[in-house]
């Protein structure tokens, strides 16, 4: 039996306690999620018995047209209900892809989102890694994949620029590879830009989105956009493994779009985590000045470089009730590093200074 290891980030979230001041985890802040608006829309939901019944394998047709709207009117990429497949989260995401399209070798930025890796490896993929773009010019061709994200990369919150994404477009234009872009965090810069997807650029692409991050992540909603004839063949996968996603899940998604404004409240959320992440980096900056990071303009999380090596603190920290993740773990190879991501999302002000002081007399 082939052996594969659990999530690192999975494992923390399941070790820490009451106690422990976790910036491990990408979680959103449950303070923000539209409670009273999602009741309104559940209980008009529950009105309609479809609600708990099978439904269609591509997704609720009323959800995907709005996020099929999305695309067309806020990221510039005209967009039809027909090149949407609803999955359950990003994370399946991956797998359909994966097993409807990939044959054995995908290429993925390093670092790269852990979970992302822990779906290929699964699938016995072959992994490899690229830090440069102008690499993969040479590495890329019709029988491989590349997997990606362009706006606040996990782990690193870069993004990546309009003139670069041209360029990335008109290397998958030539070399005719499959190409995964991860859209997790693309609705949460700062200041409200949104930027036109490297997809939009490519035709044999995958655009993959979720309400984790802008709404709620327990329902465990996401999507696929993609060509018509791609997500076809996709659908023969996604019946395979669930039938469709929840039906009640989309269903309220569905209505609450309906009824209220996701981008005011998407607003709300921007502000939150852009107050959280300069009270996070001014601690790091006041208590730890030797952690050298850029402040990122978007997404969840601060990445940096200790002067130590990252996982043996991390193990160091957890002991003192501080959970971070080592940037180990995002790299396909597991080499060593002393550089770290810190997540400011779901964590008071409060939890913010004392774990970065923790860690600073750890440090000392």
């Amino acid at each position: 039996m082939k052996k594969v290891e659990r999530s690192y980030i999975r494992q923390i979230l399941d070790a820490i306690n009451e106690r422990t001041i976790s910036f491990a985890g990408g979680l959103p802040n449950e303070n923000l999620f539209p409670i009273e608006d999602l009741k309104v829309a559940t209980n008009k939901v529950l009105e309609n018995k479809l609600c708990l019944q099978y439904s269609k394998s591509q997704g609720v047709e009323g959800l995907r047209e709005k996020i099929a709207q999305i695309y067309t009117e806020k990221f510039d990429f005209p967009t039809n209900k027909d090149e949407i497949l609803i999955t359950t989260g990003s994370q399946q995401a991956f797998d359909i892809i994966a097993k409807s399209f990939l044959n054995k070798e995908l290429y993925v930025q390093r670092p790269t989102y852990i979970g992302a890796l822990s779906a290929y490896k699964v699938l016995d993929l072959d992994i490899k890694s690229f830090e440069d773009l102008d690499d993969l010019e040479n590495r890329l061709n019709t029988s491989n994949g590349l997997y990606a994200m362009s706006d606040f990369t996990n782990p690193t919150g870069r993004v990546v620029e309009q003139e670069r994404r041209e360029e990335v477009a008109k290397i998958l234009n030539k070399k005719q590879c499959y190409f995964i872009e991860d859209g997790a965090y693309s609705l949460i810069d700062f200041d409200g830009v949104i930027r036109k997807p490297i997809s939009a650029l490519y035709e044999k692409s995958f655009h993959l989105g979720s309400f984790s991050k802008i709404v709620a992540p327990g329902f465990r909603v996401g999507w696929i956009r993609a060509k018509k004839e791609m997500i076809e063949q996709m659908m023969v996968c996604k019946e395979a493994i669930d039938l469709h996603t929840s039906t009640f899940n989309q269903m309220i998604l569905n209505e609450y779009m309906e009824e209220f404004d996701v981008f005011e409240h998407i607003k709300l959320v921007r502000a939150e985590y852009q107050s959280k992440m300069k009270f996070m980096a001014d601690c790091f900056e006041k208590y730890i000045p030797s952690f050298k990071f850029e402040r990122p303009k978007g997404g969840m999380f601060i990445y940096g470089s200790f002067e130590e090596n990252s996982f043996e603190l991390a193990k160091k920290a957890l002991e003192q009730d501080v959970a971070f993740v080592p940037a180990k773990v995002f790299f396909h190879d597991n080499r060593d590093s002393k550089e770290a991501r810190f997540n400011f999302t779901n964590s008071t002000f409060e939890q913010i200074e004392e774990g970065v002081q923790k860690l600073a007399k750890l440090l000392s």
